[in-house]
């Protein structure tokens, strides 16, 4: 089955929207982390990625999979990869600490995430799961996936378009987490952190350069939520 141009872009753009509706469905109205995981994990970063490649035809998922010769700057991706995520720990840190020091009490957001189900003896568990599930399969999806299919409306539309969905989500998250006031402040910082990572797939085409910096920003979550929440 080939999917035509037209039903092409409309199943990105559903594509793109399913990650909020997963997260406010699982989050904001079921008030469940596990079921939120578990949809937007297999449901959203594994399952639509292997559903729509069953859309396509074999005769266009070759001319995708070509470019997959290897690179002779694999040393430099991986340098970039992990050396571009030291600044953003630090401005991960720098901004939750900012967020604490304008009144935002960890014990609001402690209450939230206990109505959620995250119980203090799982926090450590679930920050790892955070670090490395979490953070592989988001770029699995953003950057792996979409982005590149994205790039038939153009490179810079695709960026900007996969960094807003992205962020959306996002937004809901921080607005429960931390406030209306920081919930539009944080996505605007994925947002950027999305057209970041959007073009180091784009240089490099690797999808672990990507990864290696944003697995940086969720161990900066994850050192905030143990020493700083619970």
């Amino acid at each position: 089955m080939q999917i035509a141009g037209v039903e092409n872009r409309l199943l990105l753009i559903c594509y793109g929207l399913a990650a909020s509706l997963v997260v406010y469905y699982g989050l904001l109205w079921r008030q469940s982390i596990v079921e939120t995981l578990w949809w937007f994990h297999l449901g959203v970063c594994i399952g639509i990625p292997s559903v729509h490649r069953l859309l396509e035809t074999r005769q266009n998922e070759h001319q995708r999979m070509m470019p997959r010769t290897a690179s002779p700057r694999q040393a430099e991706a991986l340098f970039v990869g992990l050396v571009s995520g030291v600044p953003l720990f630090a401005a991960s840190l720098a901004g939750i600490s900012l967020i604490f020091a304008s009144g935002v009490d960890p014990a609001h957001i402690r209450a939230t995430l206990g109505r959620w189900g995250l119980a203090p003896e799982w926090v450590g568990l679930f920050g790892l799961y955070l670090i490395v599930v979490n953070s592989f399969l988001e770029e699995f999806l953003w950057r792996g996936f979409l982005l590149k299919r994205l790039t038939t409306w153009g490179r810079r539309q695709a960026i900007l378009l996969n960094s807003l969905f992205f962020a959306l989500y996002h937004l809901l998250i921080a607005a429960a987490l931390f406030g209306q006031q920081w919930g539009w402040p944080i996505a605007g910082a994925v947002f950027l952190a999305g057209v970041f990572w959007s073009l180091l797939k784009l240089e490099y085409g690797k999808l672990y350069v990507p990864w290696l910096s944003h697995l940086t920003t969720d161990i900066a979550l994850t050192v905030a939520l143990v020493n700083w929440i619970y």
